[in-house]
């Protein structure tokens, strides 16, 4: 897109912190906003403008809840994953609670100044979307769904454009209530520093002449059983270095770092807190270890990186792993204790790393962040307030 079309165009990025994929989401967005000209903003963490015992309750309370009832959060994601009926926007009491502690990101200036609005987490999704519907809010809202099935969460009916993951991602849209000329096809936006890094790795054919390594995460938050999966690869011998992002888990970095390889064992770690070096770690690894989030899963699959599938979330996480398992770019790892037998076999059999590998480069949508920013250029110049009744014509079709 010519750089022109771009400049005087401002969009405010918005996001929550519940891990680190929405937020980075949210980045890739703004980064190819910025290549074109336009003014984006840093990105708005919708719990930083909230109030304290709010974080609290939305963040550590969802983090207590995958640990202590993984199963119960999965009921719950399927049984809400449905068209709602219609009411009015704002009335029910979780729409209340969300406009009453979020009406510090609906008033931030630079959200009340944008000629679009970019949101990578359906909370600020739903809080923007019904300011939208009132005609409180002037810019176009464009939400972009961060995992590859279309929760009914995400379906915000305040949103003027939402982009998915995939053509089936889309239909499910439909299928739960929202127009097909409100939805969009792009992928879920990676870093742009991916496939650049991937280019320059293999322009060096770097993974011939050094040392296997194997990248092993759990998301933001140092989930799953991490450090038993390192255990394992230890006990196995495993001739590779092992990078290890612990993200903000410090407890778990820190005995991480106290784990020394046998005596004659070749396997070499690198344990590392919270990093903003996953696309150079992604480019540079032969496999990876970790959960299906739906950042990491569309990062991996832009890295041609293949992924053993460690401890889904009942959910998101699993829909997402059935999808890169079913097109070849995965495999399950349901015994972390295995971990190393699993690595082993892979390593050792260099045609089927090559076709996962392969697998993940045909499902990988790496320049989805541009395809995101043109439509939001586009929407930036159709700003206008909805009227009501356009608005509850679309409400009509989708959860208020």
């Amino acid at each position: 897109m010519p750089r022109e079309t771009a400049e005087g165009v401002s969009v405010a990025l918005v996001s929550a912190s519940i891990g680190s994929g929405h937020m980075r989401a949210a980045a890739a967005v703004g980064d190819a906003l910025t290549e074109w000209g336009a003014n984006a903003s840093p990105v708005i963490d919708a719990l930083q403008t909230s109030p304290a015992w709010f974080r609290r309750v939305y963040r550590d309370g969802y983090l207590r809840a995958i640990r202590l009832a993984p199963r119960l959060v999965g009921a719950l994601y399927d049984l809400s994953d449905r068209k709602r009926p219609l009411s009015k926007p704002g009335k029910g009491p979780m729409a209340r609670t969300e406009d009453f502690v979020l009406r510090a990101l609906g008033r931030h200036p630079a959200v009340q100044s944008a000629d679009a609005i970019v949101s990578t987490h359906f909370l600020t999704s739903s809080a923007l979307g019904r300011l939208r519907l009132r005609g409180r809010l002037r810019p176009r809202l464009i939400t972009v769904v961060t995992d590859e099935h279309p929760h009914a969460i995400w379906l915000s009916a305040g949103s003027d454009l939402i982009c998915v993951a995939s053509e089936a991602a889309r239909a499910a849209a439909i299928a739960n209530g929202i127009s097909a000329h409100r939805l969009l096809v792009t992928g879920i936006p990676v870093d742009l520093r991916v496939a650049q890094l991937i280019a320059q790795v293999r322009e060096s054919d770097a993974r011939s002449t050094r040392q296997a390594q194997i990248l092993i995460c759990g998301g933001g938050h140092g989930l799953g059983p991490m450090e038993t999966v390192v255990r394992a690869l230890l006990d196995a011998g495993v001739d590779a270095t092992l990078a290890i992002v612990c993200g903000h888990n410090t407890e778990l970095q820190q005995r991480l770092n106290a784990l020394r390889p046998a005596s004659g064992v070749r396997t070499t770690l690198r344990v590392m807190g919270f990093t903003d070096q996953m696309p150079a770690l992604m480019a540079s690894s032969d496999l990876m270890i970790g959960k299906p989030g739906g950042l990491t899963a569309a990062e991996a699959r832009a890295a041609g990186l293949p992924l053993l599938v460690l401890d889904p979330i009942p959910g998101q996480e699993e829909r997402n792993a059935r999808i890169l398992i079913a097109a070849g770019a995965a495999r399950p790892l349901p015994n972390p204790r295995l971990a190393g037998e699993a690595v082993q076999c892979l390593l050792s059999d260099p045609p089927a790393l090559a076709a996962m590998r392969a697998a993940a480069e045909s499902a990988a949508r790496p320049h989805a962040a541009h395809e995101i920013a043109r439509a939001v250029l586009a929407q930036a110049s159709q700003v206008a307030v909805r009227s009501p009744d356009h608005a509850m014509g679309d409400c009509a079709q989708a959860q208020c």
